[in-house]
């Protein structure tokens, strides 16, 4: 296989830029839904108790997108290296990592299906307990903001050629070609 195009995300983008457009995602996402859900879930009256299962649902929101990146691939389980790491204790960093070339679409389905599903879940939970409007947009303005380095690699990856395949290394991503 040829390489077609190798795309550096730390030294394209950064960890620090990324983490500020991710931030900034966040911040927009939250104050372009809350408005009009307010209206749109006619959520009159707010209430604060069940915090502590708030706090668990946003810890809980990153291993779950985690696990819904691993699940459309976990069938190529000799091409995919995976690894549980803890910070400060409780935080968990979790890395799956495509080490062998996998087609562009299955790459493309394993970026967009945490985005689609945990969204869905949470606009959906909106509509069942509306008065817990504020928990369920600031869960999903925290989960869109981690889903903008998928968002920034899937619109790397979606101008390649169809026939083409995704590997990941250290850096960033490499997409390759088939010989002829």
């Amino acid at each position: 296989m040829n390489s077609w195009k190798t795309i550096n995300f730390s030294r394209q983008y950064g960890s620090q830029r990324l983490f500020i457009l991710s931030s900034l995602t966040m911040l927009l996402t939250f104050i372009f839904v809350y408005v009009p859900a307010q209206f749109l879930f006619n959520a009159y009256t707010f209430y604060d108790n069940y915090f502590i299962l708030f706090i668990f649902g946003l810890w809980l929101i990153y291993p779950l997108h985690k696990l819904l990146h691993y699940l459309p691939i976990a069938h190529h389980v000799n091409k995919v290296k995976k690894g549980l790491s803890f910070r400060y204790g409780f935080v968990p960093k979790i890395h799956v990592t495509v080490f062998e070339p996998i087609s562009k679409w299955q790459f493309i389905l394993a970026l967009f299906t945490p985005f689609i599903v945990i969204n869905s879940m949470l606009i959906f939970a909106c509509y069942i307990y509306p008065h817990y409007l504020h928990y369920f947009t600031i869960m999903l303005a925290f989960h869109v903001g981690l889903c903008l380095p998928d968002l920034i690699c899937a619109k790397n990856v979606l101008f390649a050629p169809n026939s083409s395949y995704i590997e990941e290394d250290d850096d960033g991503i490499q997409i390759l070609l088939h010989k002829n």
